[in-house]
């Protein structure tokens, strides 16, 4: 992995030669002329004013920014003191090598807390890809930067998707591993979604360009990620807010050691072991690794905050259509109720005004009646989560739910509990109930062991809210494994079920498909989207995309919650007994300022890669953390 350094690093680096230079010059020129110690001191003294300098600006435009106040937990304010006391009393040489070491720790820390950095610079590259476009039958390539919606692209095996597409010929397998973080490649031919960023592993594909730069899946994912990168965790805010106490607590200690022991290195070397960037990196490093992690495995994590909130969940309320099944339904069947009507006359019409909507529902019967001749549909109105209705032909036509229907005075010309296995939308031509579409939905073949793998995490209270009839609800749960489900459910209706559980004292994780569950979704502790591929209002409504659709990464998302937050603990710990065992030894004469910088170096170092161990987290089942799956949340927080 190469990294291109800045214009600001390559100056610190420059400043950093020129100290070191001065002051190997000073310790030389000590070695050969010892009688003459003014020349050694010079050199020192400007090796130290050429390293300070900046740091010392640096802390004065911090002062006037925010007030000395706010500078909590600033690491720049600590060095100042320690290089201050050396000039006061003399030790340039040491306060130099202090001043070097220090700052070239801070800039290897800058490039070793990477995770997330790791990712956005992949995600930035794919941004940086080169495309066919054809016009005119001619073929030129272009910056995927160049590309505009309704441009045809041309790509060829083995070639990465330079922009969010529709394939117009062709097929291929398709590797969206770089999004969903899922292994398994997916088929693609005439008519399906592809996007930027996806790899086309064997076929020849021609396609039109539908979203391109910042408006591909790729571009979005990117902005996420960035703005995640920048959020703050509670848990962060606490730490501040106990900051303010420190720097004062440390001025007393080193006052102490030197009134005590009237000796200044044992006091410089307090300040140096108490640098506090051990506690400033233990938070961000955990979050950005696991934020890093989680976007591997296919969920978007759109702030640290929700990571933190995710390890406190005790319950899990779960959409139907679309969560718990595919969200792929099939017109099994229509039944007439008119003798005047054929089938393909009530899928015409049925299809007319469905066809205007988005709703999974709608759109299998829009599908079903492509190949028929649909007639204009006039006034229409879509009533969110229960019908449309408009005029076609001059008939006033009504579209949707049983319960919807009945309300509109409708009598129903058949048994729904007869029917348990199909989700009904009924079909109403001038009030008169003329035909019902049976439409069948396939359970998620991971939706039992979703909830074997979130039991096992101690979650036991599960709850699915949908609109569909209570038959189906039933018939659905009872497979799955959940017993308490409420059915015939509109978007407040799901709402207020939420806000009960949360008054209940329970911490409410909402799984559903991002589009009318967005009420949902904002209602509870933690809105986790399915299938957020491609999908604007899922990656906007919720708290985490799922990218993958794939249901197990539910325990995965409270797994490395969990161990994100131990992680933290652990390195607040450590750094803690590191500050107290550095500051005894330095105060008992053991520890000079020169090692003082090395053991500060060390803990800033051990917090940075103990973090990079959630790097490695890849599931509920991974070992590299700590063994074998836990029956608990709580054990993986010790």
């Amino acid at each position: 992995m190469t990294y291109d350094l800045d214009n600001a690093t390559r100056s610190r680096l420059r400043l950093l030669f020129t100290a070191t230079s001065l002051l190997a010059a000073s310790t030389l020129t000590g070695w050969l002329r010892p009688g003459q110690p003014a020349i050694p001191a010079l050199l020192a003294l400007v090796g130290v004013l050429v390293v300070a300098l900046p740091i010392v600006l640096g802390v004065i435009r911090a002062i006037r920014a925010t007030g000395f106040a706010a500078t909590q937990f600033y690491m720049d304010q600590y060095v100042v003191l320690a290089l201050a006391a050396c000039l006061a009393t003399g030790r340039y040489l040491t306060g130099g090598i202090v001043a070097v070491i220090l700052v070239f720790g801070q800039m290897l820390e800058e490039r070793t807390t990477v995770g997330v950095e790791m990712a956005l610079s992949k995600l930035r590259q794919l941004n940086r890809l080169t495309a066919r476009r054809r016009r005119d039958e001619v073929e030129e390539e272009v910056e995927a930067a160049e590309l505009s919606l309704g441009d045809i692209i041309v790509l060829r095996p083995g070639e990465v998707v330079p922009a969010d597409a529709v394939i117009l010929t062709g097929s291929a397998m398709m590797d969206q591993s770089r999004i969903t973080g899922e292994s398994a490649p997916v088929e693609a031919s005439a008519g399906s979604d592809i996007f930027a960023g996806t790899l086309n592993l064997n076929g020849a594909l021609t396609a039109r360009v539908t979203g391109a730069g910042a408006d591909t899946v790729m571009g979005r994912v990117q902005s996420i990620i960035e703005e995640a990168k920048s959020s703050e965790a509670p848990i962060i805010s606490l730490a501040e807010d106990y900051a303010r106490y420190y720097t004062p607590l440390i001025m007393l200690i080193a006052v102490s050691v030197f009134f005590f022991t009237q000796d200044m290195e044992r006091a410089i070397a307090v300040l140096v072991v108490s640098i506090p960037c051990a506690f400033v990196l233990a938070s961000p490093s955990a979050m950005v690794s696991a934020i890093a992690a989680g976007s591997r495995m296919g969920l978007l994590i759109k702030s640290v905050r929700h990571l933190e909130t995710a390890r406190l969940v005790d319950t899990v309320v779960f959409d139907k259509t679309g969560t718990l099944t595919v969200g792929r339904l099939d017109l099994e069947d229509v039944l007439l109720h008119d003798a005047t009507n054929s089938k393909d006359e009530a899928l015409r019409l049925a299809a007319a005004l469905e066809s205007s909507s988005n709703h999974p529902v709608a759109r299998a019967i829009a599908q079903a009646g492509e190949s028929l001749t649909l007639p204009k549909v006039a006034d229409l109105i879509e009533h969110p989560g229960l019908g449309l209705e408009g005029i076609v032909e001059g008939k006033k036509i009504q579209i949707g739910r049983l319960s919807w229907l009945r309300g509109h005075g409708m009598e129903v010309a058949l048994d729904p509990t007869q029917l348990t296995r199909h989700s009904l939308v009924l079909l109403s031509v001038d009030g008169r109930h003329t035909a019902t579409f049976l439409l069948a939905d396939r359970i998620r073949d991971e939706a039992a062991e979703t909830l074997t793998r979130l039991r096992s995490l101690g979650i036991n209270d599960f709850v699915m809210l949908t609109g569909d009839r209570t038959e189906v609800a039933h018939h659905i749960a009872s497979i799955i494994g959940i017993t308490d489900f409420q059915a015939e459910c509109l978007p407040e209706d799901k709402v207020a079920r939420i806000r009960l559980l949360k008054q209940q004292g329970h911490r409410v994780l909402v799984v559903g498909d991002g589009l009318n569950d967005a009420p949902a979704l904002k209602e509870g502790d933690l809105g986790v989207a399915m299938g957020a591929l491609g999908n604007d209002i899922t990656v906007h409504t919720s708290d985490v995309a799922l990218m993958s659709g794939d249901l197990r990464r539910l325990a995965d998302l409270l797994v490395l919650s969990a161990r994100t937050v131990g992680i933290i603990n652990q390195n607040l710990l450590c750094g803690f007994l590191f500050i107290i065992l550095a500051i005894t030894a330095s105060s008992l004469g053991f520890v000079n300022p020169v090692l003082a910088a090395f053991l500060h170096e060390f803990s800033a170092f051990f917090v940075i890669f103990n973090s990079a161990r959630l790097l490695r987290f890849d599931g509920l089942e991974d070992e590299s953390l700590g063994g074998v799956p836990t029956p608990s949340l709580q054990p993986l927080l010790a």
